[in-house]
C-alpha cells in the first residue's frame, strides 16, 4: 500500500509560540490554504490513483487538513492513536521557558528518550504508532492508497516504526512543516516500509506558505536520515 504521513497545516495553537499537544485549536485562514496546495502536490504525486482510506487524529487542526485534501470523495477515520504526544506540564509553555524549565527534555535530538512529566513517554507514542499499524493499516487491500494526518511529534515515531529503524534512528528525523508529507511504500505482509519521499514541503515553498524560520528550528539534524 502507498501511505501519505502529513502534518496538519496551521492552526491557531501554531501561532502562539507555545508548546501544544491535547490543546484542540482550529486552522489558520493560512493554514486552509495550505492544505489546499498540499492537496494539489498529493493529487499530482499520485495521479491517477486516489486516496482508497484515510485517517486523521481527532483533534481539530488535524480533522480540518485531512477533509480538505481528501474533500468529502471518502470518509476520514479519526484515530485516538494519532493524537500528538501528550506533553503534560509542558503544555502551553513557550519554547523558551521550556529550555529554562525542562532543559534536560529534548524532543529534537533526543525524541527517543524524552518523557514528559504528567505526559507520555516515548514508549507509550510508539505503542500507539505501532497499534494504529497493527489495527488500521495492516487489515487494509494491498493495493490501498492512504492519507494519514497527524502532529508533528507523532509523524516522526510513526514514520521511524513503518520504515522498521533503530529507535535511535527518530532522533534524526528532522520536524515537518505544517502540511509537508512523507510517502512510504509499506508491505504489510513482511510489516515494513519503503521510503519514496520524506518531508516534501515543495507546494509550502512554491506558494510562500512556510513557517517563517523554519530551515533554522525545522532541520536540526546534522545526520540525513534518508542515508541511515
Amino acid at each position: 500500500m502507498r501511505l501519505f504521513i502529513v502534518r496538519h497545516a496551521e492552526s491557531y495553537s501554531n501561532t502562539q509560540g507555545k508548546m501544544i499537544s491535547t490543546t484542540d485549536l482550529p486552522l489558520t485562514d493560512k493554514g486552509i490554504l495550505q492544505a489546499k496546495a498540499a492537496k494539489i502536490s498529493i493529487d499530482r504525486i499520485s495521479y491517477p490513483k486516489h486516496f482508497t482510506n484515510a485517517f486523521c487524529s481527532p483533534l481539530l487542526r488535524a480533522s480540518q487538513t485531512a477533509d480538505i485534501i481528501v474533500n468529502r470523495n471518502i470518509e476520514v477515520i479519526a484515530s485516538a492513536y494519532l493524537k500528538e504526544m501528550n506533553l503534560g506540564a509542558l503544555e502551553g509553555l513557550t519554547w523558551g521557558e521550556r529550555t529554562r524549565n525542562y532543559p534536560h527534555i529534548d524532543i529534537d535530538n533526543s525524541l527517543s528518550s524524552a518523557a514528559f512529566p504528567k505526559g507520555e513517554r516515548y514508549e507509550d507514542i510508539k505503542a500507539r504508532c505501532n497499534s494504529f499499524i497493527r489495527n488500521c493499516l495492516s487489515v487494509l487491500e494491498e493495493n490501498a492508497y492512504v492519507l494519514v494526518v497527524t502532529h508533528g511529534i507523532t509523524a516522526r515515531v510513526l514514520t521511524n516504526a513503518l520504515l522498521d529503524r533503530p529507535i535511535s534512528h527518530v532522533n534524526y528525523l528532522n520536524w515537518l512543516d505544517n502540511t509537508a508529507f512523507t510517502e512510504i511504500e509499506f508491505d504489510s505482509k513482511k510489516g515494513i516500509g519503503y521510503l519514496k519521499r520524506l518531508n516534501d514541503r515543495q507546494h509550502l515553498a512554491e506558494h510562500n506558505l512556510g513557517t517563517s524560520d523554519y530551515e533554522k528550528w525545522g532541520l536540526f539534524s546534522k545526520i540525513e536520515y534518508s542515508t541511515l
